[in-house]
């Protein structure tokens, strides 16, 4: 990796992270769409982030991955923002009384987490400044499984003007995730093993997906779980496929992230802006 692009790589996150921390975010709450029996009732935290102007702009929810809420997705807000988006970073966890559960994946399901995503979308519809047929998902982790479900043709979520999705290093399941409603970008590194890339594989070989909205995958070599983040290369332990606790590796690949950004933009901006 040449220095200059790690450089830039680190220079462009503290911007976006100094420029975030300077500008002022609407700090929101609303209800998700809960329903007897089957989900309870929340009141959901969330963030937004709006371009300069009166709009009315497409909108990305931000859904963070299993630690939680954290400056990364501020960061992602700040960057999308700067792309013309109203950014809507939803604290799922945050919202339940948790903080990280990368130990604990099952304490909030993809299945709550949809609620919050219908939630979110009636709370967008409501606001002058959004177009509330032109809305995208952006997940990590936990946040990408949950849009791997929530694009499923069960969940009817382009009726709530959902678009488009992309979902960075998610959860895979070949046998379940294959009635893709939604244009869905997945963006994977090749080596992940906490949600592994080889599932990913799987899915977008199956006949099933055929049948599928346009699905598109990327993996990036000697790439690792949470490659967007600019943190170095460890070993955490978190819950894994199967079951269980297992040691990961983890951390930011510079050339790789900014692949995946350019990749994002450009997803989202053929969906939600055309």
């Amino acid at each position: 990796m040449k220095n200059s692009v790690k450089r830039s790589f680190l220079i462009g996150f503290a911007l976006a992270v100094a420029i975030g921390s300077a500008n002022a975010k609407d700090n929101v709450s609303y209800p998700n769409a809960s329903t007897p029996g089957l989900s309870a009732a929340v009141t959901v935290y969330a963030g937004v982030y709006r371009p300069k102007g009166n709009g009315p702009f497409p909108a990305v929810m931000v859904l963070h991955g299993c630690g939680g809420h954290d400056y990364n997705h501020q960061a992602w807000a700040e960057r999308l923002a700067s792309w013309g988006y109203v950014a809507i970073v939803v604290d799922s966890f945050g919202s339940r009384g948790h903080g990280s559960l990368c130990k604990r994946t099952d304490l909030v399901t993809p299945a709550d987490r949809i609620t919050d995503i219908i939630g979110t979308a009636e709370y967008l519809a409501k606001q002058p400044y959004v177009d509330k047929d032109r809305i995208g998902l952006l997940g990590f982790s936990h946040g990408g499984w949950t849009i791997m479900k929530a694009v499923q043709e069960s969940q009817y979520l382009s009726s709530y003007g959902v678009k488009a999705a992309v979902a960075f290093y998610p959860y895979c399941n070949p046998k379940t995730d294959t009635k893709i409603a939604i244009p869905l970008l997945v963006l994977m590194g090749a080596d992940d093993t906490w949600t592994p890339a080889d599932l990913c594989r799987q899915l977008l070989a199956s006949d099933a997906l055929k049948k599928a909205a346009p699905t598109e995958m990327v993996f990036y070599p000697g790439t690792y779980h949470s490659f967007d983040r600019p943190e170095r290369i460890v070993e955490v332990e978190g819950w894994s496929v199967g079951g269980g606790l297992k040691k990961h590796r983890v951390g930011g690949n510079p050339a790789s992230a900014e692949d995946a950004f350019k990749r994002t933009r450009e997803f989202f901006d053929k969906r939600l802006k055309n």
